[in-house]
């Protein structure tokens, strides 16, 4: 799907209905194999790991810690207005890493360990998206 800005966004594929009433409802979920235990992300009809078909809606507590991270300044013609941003791979607290956008933090004040949390926002009416942000110490 494409709006007028030319962005590609995600596919609301019945399967992972789930996924995305959960972000509209500002809950992050994934999917967790009940055969092994093992929790996949993005949500997965088989599990990766043992490849069982049997699996269940689990939440994740949307925090987790910076495992690397670069700013995009040459980007797809259609992020040219956002340009730069930070993306990241983040080490999930259940144990994923995923790729996802930083935002309210700066570059430089961001570094590899630092503790991060979820963030919820609409990319269209339709289409609910996250984030993650750095969590706020208390001075």
């Amino acid at each position: 799907m494409k709006p007028a800005d030319g962005k590609i966004l995600p596919r609301l594929t019945a399967d992972k209905k789930p996924f995305w009433e959960a972000l509209r409802q500002g809950r992050f979920i994934t999917t967790r194999c009940k055969k092994c235990a093992a929790i996949s992300f993005p949500p997965r009809m088989l599990c990766p790991a043992c490849g069982s078909d049997q699996r269940e809606w689990t939440d994740l507590s949307g925090r987790g810690a910076i495992y690397a991270f670069t700013q995009n300044r040459i980007v797809a013609r259609s992020f040219i207005a956002e340009a730069p941003f930070i993306t990241a791979m983040v080490d999930l607290e259940e144990g994923p890493r995923i790729l996802t956008r930083i935002e309210n933090a700066s570059y430089e004040e961001l570094k590899v360990g630092q503790a991060v949390k979820i963030g919820f926002k609409a990319l269209t009416k339709e289409i609910p998206f996250y984030y993650f942000e750095p969590v706020k110490t208390a001075r």
